[in-house]
């Protein structure tokens, strides 16, 4: 069975020990003598981050800080024969399957992953790394989500707006991991909500803005280059500033095109953001010549 160890550094202004090892018992923690000071079994029907969130949870508050390790008992490798190199091979490769299950109940393709993770274990660590973020757009995520997934969907919607925010300052305001921002990000991207552009020499994230057709408009024209888009944007910004919505609809621009026109004329200095009440206006730098 694996079991998570955990090992407290305990804070003289916080609670005792006992009362921080009680915090653990609702999970099935047991107090143990030597290197770590509680046990917590994982169940076959339970998952790792679950479990490691339940835990973090359970000590928040106590003044006490922790470090975790998982691992199997020493009597049951012995049993089995097995090295302790093997045996963190394999306790790896259970860690790195369930977070393949969870990815694939969000709708990514984890196949290539599948089969790294049992021909090569370490090219895994390196490709999965990076192989979520790049699927993002391509997820079909589902839309039935748990209570507390669609929590965290809104405290991360909350922490974007429409001039880009990075991910790690999505983790910093949000208090949540790289990981659940992640998949966060990839549920409301999927749904249409987010979107993501590149600014400066980063990657950043943007709400994305409905912008309704008004009667007699028309539907919007993709345009044929970022150039051409770029060129839109320029000629339906007003001197005095507009918004995001304002441009779409002078521009007839999805609004996809309309938000890379805008990072791109920002990331070049030809425009900037400015807040004005609830909006964002986008300005020229210098005011245009009217020839």
């Amino acid at each position: 069975m694996i079991k998570i160890f955990v090992k407290f550094m305990i804070n003289s202004d916080g609670e005792s020990p006992r009362e921080i090892v009680e915090r653990l018992s609702p999970l099935g923690g047991v107090p143990i003598v030597g290197e770590y000071d509680v046990e917590i079994p994982l169940l076959e029907t339970e998952r790792l981050f679950p479990k490691l969130e339940a835990i973090h949870k359970a000590l928040k508050g106590s003044g006490a800080f922790y470090s975790v390790y998982t691992g199997v008992d020493t009597g049951e490798s012995e049993k089995q024969g097995i090295s302790d190199e093997q045996r963190l091979t394999e306790i790896r490769k259970k860690i790195y399957a369930a977070k393949l299950a969870r990815w694939r109940e969000l709708g990514v393709d984890t196949k290539p992953l599948e089969e790294l993770l049992e021909t090569d274990l370490e090219k895994f660590r390196e490709v999965s790394k990076t192989y979520l973020k790049e699927h993002l757009d391509k997820a079909q995520v589902v839309r039935d989500v748990h209570q507390s997934l669609r929590l965290n969907d809104e405290a991360v919607y909350a922490a974007i707006d429409d001039l880009g925010v990075t991910l790690e300052n999505i983790c910093k305001l949000t208090s949540l991991s790289e990981h659940e921002v992640i998949l966060s990000l990839a549920r409301l991207i999927s749904a249409g909500k987010v979107t993501r552009v590149p600014k400066e020499d980063k990657e950043v994230y943007v709400r994305v803005r409905r912008v309704r057709t008004l009667k007699g408009e028309g539907e919007s024209v993709p345009a044929e280059s970022l150039e051409e888009a770029m060129s839109r944007v320029r000629e339906a910004i007003h001197p005095n500033g507009s918004t995001f919505r304002q441009i779409c609809r002078v521009s007839r621009l999805p609004e996809g095109q309309a938000m890379n026109a805008l990072s791109e004329l920002l990331r070049t200095n030809e425009l900037k953001s400015i807040r004005k009440g609830k909006n964002t206006l986008y300005v020229f730098t210098q005011k245009k010549s009217s020839a």
